[in-house]
């Protein structure tokens, strides 16, 4: 018996020792040095218009960026490869253009600025994340084939997305924003940089802002019944301080923007309303004596400028933006003329840039 006892002993060693044996990695480095890679992704100079909405691509998504690891990266048998993202990321954002997958889309360290990654570049023996086939960071791939996969470089795309509101100026990323691993462990640190501005401009302050038009004295015999209108005057909006932007993406028919346009929207203000909006018709305030016209406001071509909602006008410049309008009496009742007096209306108006 107490043989029986010391010969089980001795074979649950040898069980013990022969499953420490170390189990050899489905990849490697070829140089031998597994310590992690530092990458770089540079997204260069990118140009926001101001009033985007939350959503929008800021850059050419579709530019693919190869990467090189200064080593290759030999996975052979059955191996794994994983990619996270390095801190917070942003939820339910719209994006315009491309579709990452809930949990892909990192806050940048500029607050209204995410970024999305992804990856290709794959031997097809590679498996597709389910729900994530452009490979978003962050995912796990597998393999199990016989033949070796040799990867001297990742190739990358990515997306700047907007997340809230930019505040103006120049931005800069620099930061660490993901990490990959394969079998033998921690594999790259990749960091990106980029250059990001606001575009737009400044409205005059006060009382620039304020603009008076000279509508001139007229008589009432100009008129000849509804829908007839004395000569126009011109007026001009102007923008200052502007950032124009270079370098728009083209990212299909899904893009929201082509370039940094100013879009203007006019309202009734004080007593005026707007009677025509199609027309660009606004009433006469209350303080007027005259009745039988209104105001109507063109754009610089001589279209009526549509009410109450913003119009893109004019793409702006760098420097000064200036966009011309005019303005006019319309009449709008169906008598032969007007009843003559005073004819005063007031409006506001609202820039965006988009």
């Amino acid at each position: 018996m107490n043989t029986q006892r010391r010969l089980l002993c001795c074979l649950g060693v040898v069980a013990f020792i022969m499953a420490a044996e170390p189990v050899m990695a489905a990849c490697s480095w070829d140089s031998g040095n597994n310590a992690p890679k530092q990458l770089t992704l540079a997204g260069g100079t990118v140009f926001a218009p101001r009033d985007v909405p939350v959503g929008t691509t800021l850059n050419t998504a579709s530019t693919m960026r190869t990467i090189n690891f200064g080593d290759r990266l030999s996975c052979y048998g059955t191996a794994s490869y994983s990619t996270s993202l390095v801190g917070p990321v942003v939820s339910n954002i719209p994006v315009d253009v491309v579709n990452p997958p809930p949990g892909s889309i990192l806050q940048t360290n500029v607050p209204g600025i995410g970024l999305a990654i992804y990856m290709t570049g794959f031997a097809t023996a590679w498996s597709t994340p389910a729900g994530n086939p452009r490979r978003f960071i962050p995912f796990r791939l597998t393999r199990s084939a016989a033949s070796t996969a040799v990867m001297p470089s990742a190739i990358m795309r990515y997306a700047l997305v907007k997340t809230g509101d930019i505040a103006p100026g120049t931005h800069s990323i620099n930061q660490l924003v993901a990490t990959g691993a394969s079998d033998m462990g921690h594999m790259f640190d990749l960091y990106f940089t980029a250059n990001v501005t606001l575009a737009g401009c400044t409205m005059p302050a006060a009382p620039g802002n304020q603009i008076d038009v000279p509508m001139g004295t007229w008589e009432k015999r100009v008129f000849n019944g509804k829908n007839s209108t004395t000569a126009s005057q011109p007026f001009a909006i102007t923008l200052n301080s502007c950032i124009a932007g270079s370098n728009y993406p083209s990212n299909g028919s899904n893009s929201y923007f082509t370039g940094n346009f100013a879009n203007i929207q006019i309202d009734g203000n004080k007593t005026s309303t707007i009677i025509d909006a199609t027309n660009g018709v606004l009433s006469l305030s209350s303080d007027s004596t005259a009745q039988g016209v209104a105001i109507q406001v063109l754009q610089s071509d001589g279209t009526p400028m549509n009410l109450g909602k913003p119009v893109r006008l004019n793409r702006v410049i760098n420097g000064v933006t200036t966009v011309p309008l005019k303005a006019r009496y319309i009449q709008t009742g169906n008598g032969p003329t007007p009843n003559p007096g005073s004819a005063n209306g007031y409006a506001s108006f609202s820039v965006t840039y988009r």
